[in-house]
């Protein structure tokens, strides 16, 4: 056993520093030549594809395109409907099936269970529609948190002598992107160097605000609108934490969520920018003007409402010119420090907290990620609208195609997961109504889907 685990242990490391080795020609190359290698790798990773997915075998042959001559933009656009569709021709090993992995995930809500014992699994969040699955081999995975290891993402003070402490805050129950980065794959010699902590956002706040303070983390890391429900315990006295750094993720951090973290925390405040599907993709520069994307593995394709993007490490989920709803803008003029793309602004999902009273009167806040990762069959949508501080209305929109029993249970459903979550956090007095849905609206601004709506009058 532990000859295997310091085999394993050795073969992430070869594929680490492989992967270190390359980030560091990238960084010395000028614009032009950064994007040549990367085209060369692109025509390499399409022909290992084509090899072995067979749903980009029929698109090559279909559309007779030479994958000695290609760019990503002479192939299809990659939606997550086509994902989920065509799963099982997409992925590159025969033994992996959509049913395969349902049925791995029905079972498992420890991010480190590997399927078939040899894949990591993430899904999407499943809010607006069916979820999706992805996929990384042991190398995949190892190339794709590389980029963690790049300087700019190395947090302040992490080269201490003793275990650098990091914690986690959101859902840490389930093959979600966050908490999977944020947890270590295995026993191995990580443990030597990094000691992390998941602090899970359904627990009671009272109860984790205690346990930070026990912990006292070097490193905090968590969602946005986690972060600012620890950042305002901080400032009221609830809490005296002293991290080195603290990094957003899981949605766009504004100016106002910086400075808040800030003055809360000091230190090096900043936003990672990563999504399920491609893990970490970039991080804001220590003053918040920029997002840089560390694209040697990524290629962006920017367009007004969306970008397309085609993942190069990924040989068991090829993704090619895969679509993500994320509005960005290029920063204007190039940074001749590094040959990185440098983005302006993200506009990704914001949700706020679902606040309401707690069985002590306090202010108690249900994060949407809480939400998020509740899935019931035959839904394929909701959202929570605040009514009061003690009432709140689950609007659900039910697969269409489903029987009227199976309608009522999947309101049931919903209805008892939503409730469990508020008993959890001693939010027992907060009534819950629950009403189907034949659509749910968009936020006005930005046309996505708002997961919290407070339709409370303005205080």
């Amino acid at each position: 056993m532990a000859l295997r685990v310091m085999r394993t242990a050795l073969r992430r490391h070869r594929i680490l520093r492989a992967k270190l080795a390359e980030f560091r020609c990238h960084a010395r190359l000028a614009r032009a030549e950064f994007e040549a290698e990367r085209l060369a790798r692109f025509r390499r990773h399409l022909a290992h594809a084509q090899r072995h997915s067979p749903y980009y075998a029929q698109v090559l042959r279909e559309g007779r395109i030479d994958v000695a001559a290609a760019t990503p933009a002479d192939l299809p656009v990659l939606t997550k409907d086509i994902l989920r569709d065509r799963f099982d021709d997409i992925v590159t090993d025969r033994r992996v099936t959509s049913a395969g992995v349902e049925a791995f995930l029905a079972g498992s809500d420890d991010p480190r269970e590997l399927y078939l014992g040899q894949y990591r699994v993430l899904h999407t969040s499943g809010t607006s529609g069916p979820r999706a699955h992805l996929l990384f081999s042991e190398g995949d995975w190892v190339r794709g948190m590389a980029q963690m290891l790049r300087p700019a993402m190395r947090p302040p003070g992490s080269g201490a002598l003793r275990p650098y402490r990091i914690g986690f805050y959101g859902s840490t129950r389930g093959h979600f992107g966050g908490v999977s980065m944020a947890t270590p794959a295995g026993n191995d010699l990580v443990r030597f160097v990094v000691r992390a902590h998941l602090f899970e956002v359904d627990e009671p706040l009272a109860q984790t605000l205690a346990e930070l303070d026990r912990f006292r983390p070097d490193f905090l890391v968590g969602y946005v609108a986690a972060l600012r429900v620890l950042a305002e315990a901080q400032l009221e006295g609830r809490l005296a934490l002293a991290p080195r750094a603290v990094h957003g993720g899981g949605e766009a951090m504004t100016a106002a969520d910086a400075a808040l973290l800030r003055r809360a925390f000091g230190g090096d405040v900043r936003n990672n920018y990563g999504c399920t599907e491609h893990l970490m993709m970039g991080l804001s520069t220590p003053d918040g003007g920029r997002m840089v994307v560390y694209d040697d593995d990524l290629v962006f394709e920017i367009r007004d409402d969306h970008c397309l993007v085609t993942n190069l490490y990924n040989e068991t989920l090829p993704l090619f010119r895969y679509r993500i709803d994320d509005v960005v803008r290029r920063a204007p003029g190039d940074d001749p420090r590094f040959p990185y793309l440098a983005l302006e602004a993200i506009i990704g999902r914001s949700e706020a907290p679902l606040t309401m009273r707690n069985d002590d009167g306090a202010p108690e806040a249900l994060l949407p990620y809480s939400l998020i990762a509740v899935c019931v069959p035959d839904v394929i949508g909701f959202q929570a609208r605040i009514d009061g501080d003690a009432a709140l209305t689950l609007r659900v929109r039910v697969d269409p195609a489903a029987g009227a029993q199976r309608r009522a249970t999947a309101l049931a459903a919903m209805r008892g997961r939503v409730r469990g979550l508020l008993d959890g956090k001693r939010m027992r007095g907060v009534s819950l109504a629950v009403e189907e849905a034949a659509t749910l609206l968009p936020d006005p601004r930005t046309g996505k889907l708002k997961l919290v709506v407070d339709a409370r009058a303005p205080r």
